[in-house]
């Protein structure tokens, strides 16, 4: 993977400051990738409006506002990464379509825009790693073709909540769920609404965030762009019968801007006015996630078999080891095909994400299954420990139900005798799954939460 980050900047005598913070951009850039096991990494930084050639990717570091454009070639994988917060009419006209990564947020604290620098201001490291590695990620997928199912809007927001809104898209992609929208959106509200409307087609659920601060302009006197963007997803929502969810996410303790965008914030708490098709929840990120993760962990499929309507809304985590997943895909297939909602964790991403990750579906599942065939000892019951620490991980209802699923018979005994001795482990049910069906007996147990 060749990746080419190019500084571009008004001043084209001066570039070397703006050239190390490229630098840093890169090296944290390689750790994350390298984080995701990418291999044969490249990257190359210099100054200019021109690419080179060879690479993979191009990242144009915007470090100043310019009106000088800068030369894209299609056969590249385009970014833009901005030092600081640019407007529409002020960065090059080729990258004005690509989606936007802020280094810089709004500092609630000190109210004041904060930004990479050298040295890394108190309390911005945290921010730059998220911001870094969000765009690693989109690399990674992006230069890999990796594919998701499903795809969530997750609309803009204002400088004060790039920080959330950066937790919350990496928590919806570790649940295996693409975020849009894929580019940035036109501060012009006719061409904004073509653009979302077609976006908002192809989702699950349509999120906003809704902070303190308005956010950037456009030609409307009564709106800001974040606040178009709402009133967008709420006009499709009627238009198209709820066909789709509006969720808002406020955060518990607001600073507002103005008192305009405080009586906005109230509005959408009360739900009226434009936000009679709104679902608005006031409350931590993290209670946030769980709501949306019912939400979407729930059985979309309306069309199977009457069995399917006794299982649609019950979630089944099944953790198998690396050396099983061929054998463990099967058994998800069967139980999806019956209407079970199926978390597992993701792939391709770094050690941390995946913890997070196997945390979260610990919150949200009814029912674990550890799948063994090749899974050593040692793995087993390390995930056994797992099960029983998740009553310790935010979970509304302790996790009653726990089975393990062998491939056969002489390994589910061999499990059993161990169990059997142990009272931590005297609610787990052994079963075997013989890649032919699945037990009655199995069945039951899922179906018994």
């Amino acid at each position: 993977m060749h990746i080419h980050i190019v500084c571009v900047n008004a001043d084209q005598e001066t570039p070397d400051d703006y050239l190390e913070l490229g630098f840093m951009v890169s090296d944290a850039l390689q750790v994350a990738l390298k984080e995701m096991r990418s291999q044969n990494i490249q990257v190359n930084v210099s100054f200019g409006t021109v690419a080179n050639s060879e690479a993979d990717i191009v990242v144009w570091f915007v470090c100043e506002e310019t009106n000088v454009d800068v030369s894209l070639n299609d056969n590249q994988k385009n970014y833009k990464l901005f030092l600081n917060s640019f407007r529409e009419d002020c960065q090059p006209e080729s990258i004005k379509h690509l989606r936007t990564y802020h280094l810089s947020r709004f500092d609630n604290r000190t109210g004041k825009e904060v930004t990479l620098s050298i040295p890394l201001l108190e309390g911005y490291r945290v921010f730059y790693w998220l911001v870094i590695s969000d765009l690693a990620l989109d690399i990674f997928d992006a230069f890999n073709a990796q594919e998701y199912a499903q795809k969530v809007f997750l609309g803009d927001t204002s400088d004060d909540l790039r920080m959330e809104r950066l937790l919350l898209k990496r928590d919806l992609k570790a649940f295996g769920f693409d975020i849009l929208p894929k580019k940035d959106y036109p501060c012009h509200t006719d061409e904004m609404s073509q653009t979302q409307w077609q976006d908002l087609n192809d989702v699950e659920i349509a999120i906003h965030l809704a902070g303190g601060r308005e956010g950037d302009k456009i030609n409307h006197d009564a709106y800001s762009f974040l606040e178009w963007q709402e009133k967008v997803t709420e006009t499709y929502v009627l238009q198209n019968n709820n066909r789709i969810k509006k969720f808002v996410w406020v955060p518990p303790t607001v600073r507002f801007s103005t008192d305009k965008r405080k009586f906005y914030i109230e509005k959408l708490l009360k739900n009226v006015d434009e936000h009679e098709a709104t679902y608005t929840f006031k409350t931590d990120l993290e209670k946030f996630k769980t709501i949306l993760h019912g939400e979407l962990s729930t059985s979309s499929d309306h069309d199977v078999a009457a069995l399917n309507d006794d299982f649609a809304s019950k979630k089944v985590y099944v953790m198998c080891d690396v050396e099983d997943v061929t054998q463990s895909g099967v058994l998800e297939d069967r139980l999806s095909t019956l209407g079970f909602g199926i978390l597992k964790l993701g792939t391709g991403q770094g050690a941390k994400m995946m913890r997070r990750q196997h945390q979260r579906h610990l919150q949200v599942c009814n029912s674990t299954i550890i799948f063994v065939d090749k899974a050593p000892d040692d793995w087993i019951f390390a995930k056994l420990q797992d099960n029983l620490r998740a009553s310790g991980l935010g979970r509304v209802e302790p996790l009653n139900t726990k089975a393990i699923v062998a491939t056969n018979y002489g390994t589910a005994s061999r499990l059993s005798k161990i169990l059997d001795g142990n009272p931590l482990y005297q609610s787990v049910g052994i079963f075997v799954f013989d890649d032919v069906m699945i037990s009655d007996d199995l069945l039951s147990f899922l179906s018994s939460f």
